[in-house]
């Protein structure tokens, strides 16, 4: 890792910064090995009496080296440190223990407390002096966190962010660590074999960098309050980057009544980057920044603030940046203007939208189909050329079945054919089971089938020697997968591929990758090994059919971001009288077909396989 970072990146650090990475770089193996270990765990303070690495023969001759050359810092050389801080750092056990230097009563309530609230009680019992031996039973017990606690030491600062420096710039994350090279080095983890071959730095200064890492940590804390459904925080978050793009929303923006609306000022973020208009442009802030700004249109549209949002969809729309999002945005403007009452306006953007190359897939259709129900006459005497495509409906099946869960919002279960509780998937594969049905076998894969055959299909391709795609030795995908580069760059071998598995050379293919890697299973994006087998694979490749499995592998090589998902729920097939197989989307009683859905069934039917709609519903 240091020597990715002072080799490809050291004019992002500062004289004293190398000196400082010169010597972790200086320490003895062992003592290296450990400083790694401890920055690689998540507490700030390690207790040295709960640390069991077996491979260090001397922890406390490791543990001076690194204090020595100020790698390491003891908890007794901090006097600055907040008793509940170390308090926090005893197990329940030691906390109860210091509990007993209480009155009996007051001993006894405390054990019910959770862990940070007994922290807090005993740090202000102790700040007090209320924590006296003389409380607590025979023989004698220390009062002291720090006798409990014994030796502790931490990372010092500065060498710490250092460490976590080097590591995002060989990752490019934060999320991954000194971990993945322990666990391929000893056999647990196989990554693929690639060049790793890299033509330019992806930041050009330290600013660059700082900008970045600053962005993407705004991002993780956005996404840990949407999970935590903490509107107001996610709100501040999505304002900073909003104010960046130009689009300031104070707070009153997300009230549903009486709020100010947004006013535009000069945006902070330049459109133009050292990068340029390549996949490696995901790597700036700005680009970070409009991910962030676009939960912002969600956000104002629960506060039913339509006309900021429809400003801010334009904003974002007028951003060189996240270009696989401008249907969504597209499509969100042409949703406000109408929920605006601008239904005329709503129209000529959907139809301005369509003309967009980066509007693709569900995006896309939705826009058509709002075109052909707003544009009926007398707005739109002329149907446009997509008409019949975008009003193609697939064939549906009903059956009812016997529910057993008919909340709104809860998955439905039902009961069986078997009489056992299943799922909708389930209880549609058993339909189709059935012999009067036409005795199908199948599996429930969505996306899961199609993705592994396309890894294993394609695993040369994926990992073709192209400049930048491949950073460090740890990738399961090159980096411009999610792009249109990917297919731009090996145009040539992947037609050869699709022409190859058209003519019925799948199965091939797959034996010899499976040969190959399936032993070791190497990680692969999209790939699971365990889920299906060999076997499997070979009987679903067979009914599918060549020509119908090439159809399928193009769109994943040509618009890997947009055709990876939606697919159809159920893989059938059967192999008597002929090989056939059928692609099948299951729907419950409450259930809609979404426009991405409706584009693979459209796709994949237009293109010759039998595709349908299987609808089960309640008496």
């Amino acid at each position: 890792l240091i020597r990715h970072a002072v080799d490809r990146y050291a004019n992002l650090f500062a004289a004293e910064e190398l000196a400082l990475i010169r010597k972790i770089e200086q320490l003895s193996v062992e003592s290296k090995a450990f400083f790694a270990r401890l920055c690689s765990r998540t507490a700030e303070w390690i207790r040295l009496s709960g640390v069991t690495y077996v491979e260090f023969s001397n922890i406390d001759r490791v543990v001076t080296d690194l204090c020595g050359r100020k790698l390491l810092v003891r908890l007794s050389q901090r006097d600055d440190l907040p008793t509940a801080s170390k308090l926090s750092l005893l197990s329940m056990r030691d906390l109860h223990s210091l509990c007993l230097g209480l009155p009996a009563a007051k001993a006894k309530a405390l054990r019910k407390l959770r862990k940070s609230d007994l922290v807090r009680c005993v740090a202000e019992a102790h700040d007090a002096g209320d924590l006296r031996p003389d409380h607590a039973p025979s023989p004698p017990m220390t009062m002291s966190p720090e006798d409990l606690l014994g030796e502790c030491v931490s990372v010092e600062a500065e060498a710490l962010r250092i460490v976590k420096t080097v590591q995002f710039l060989y990752f490019l994350s934060d999320a991954r660590g000194f971990e993945r090279f322990i666990l391929r080095d000893r056999g647990l983890c196989h990554f693929p074999e690639y060049p790793v071959s890299v033509s330019t730095g992806i930041f050009r200064d330290r600013g660059e960098l700082q900008a970045y890492q600053s962005a993407a940590r705004l991002e993780v804390e956005l996404q840990v309050a949407l999970d935590r459904n903490d509107v107001s925080q996610a709100c501040r978050i999505v304002c900073q980057s909003c104010a960046k793009l130009g689009f300031i929303l104070g707070e009153s923006a997300w009230r549903r009544a009486g709020g100010e609306a947004a006013e535009l000022a000069r945006p902070e973020l330049p459109k133009e980057t050292g990068l340029g208009d390549t996949f490696l442009q995901c790597f700036t802030a700005s680009w970070v920044h409009v991910k962030i700004a676009h939960h912002g249109v969600g956000l104002l549209e629960r506060a039913k603030r339509y006309e900021d949002a429809t400003e801010l969809c334009q904003i974002l729309l007028g951003r060189p940046e996240c270009k696989q999002k401008r249907g969504e945005w597209w499509n969100r403007f042409c949703i406000d203007l109408e929920h605006l009452g601008k239904v005329e306006t709503s129209l000529e953007v959907a139809e301005a939208a369509v003309a967009d190359e980066w509007v693709r897939v569900g995006p896309r259709l939705s826009l058509q189909r709002r075109i052909l129900r707003l544009g009926r006459p007398p707005r739109r005497w002329k149907k446009p050329r997509f008409a019949a495509r975008a009003a193609w409906t697939p064939r549906e099946r009903k059956f009812t079945g016997r529910p057993t869960n008919c909340k709104r919002s809860v998955k439905s279960t039902f009961v069986g054919f078997d009489d056992e509780d299943v799922t909708v998937e389930e209880l549609a594969l058993q339909y189709y089971g059935k012999e009067e049905n036409g005795s199908w076998r199948g599996s429930h894969a969505e996306n899961g089938v199609w993705n592994t055959l396309f890894a294993l299909l394609m695993w040369d391709i994926l990992f073709l020697d192209r400049p930048d795609v491949f950073q460090n030795q740890f990738q399961t995908a090159p980096l411009d997968l999610d792009t249109d580069y990917f297919f731009c760059t090996r145009k040539k071998d992947i037609e050869e591929r699709l022409e190859e598995i058209s003519g019925g050379g799948a199965i091939a293919l797959i034996r010899k990758v499976w040969a190959r890697e399936g032993e070791r299973k190497t990680l692969c994006v999209g790939l699971s090994w365990e889920r299906f087998s060999e076997e499997e694979l070979f009987t679903i490749v067979r009914c599918v059919g060549g020509p119908g499995l090439a159809v399928i592998m193009g769109l994943l090589a040509r618009d890997h971001k947009h055709w990876r998902s939606g697919m159809p729920d159920l893989v059938m097939w059967k192999e008597e009288p002929l090989p056939a197989a059928r692609l099948v989307e299951v729907k419950g009683p409450r259930d809609t077909l979404a426009d991405h859905q409706r584009a693979w069934l459209a796709e994949l039917a237009f293109a010759g396989l039998d595709v349908e709609v299987c609808k089960i519903l309640e008496p």
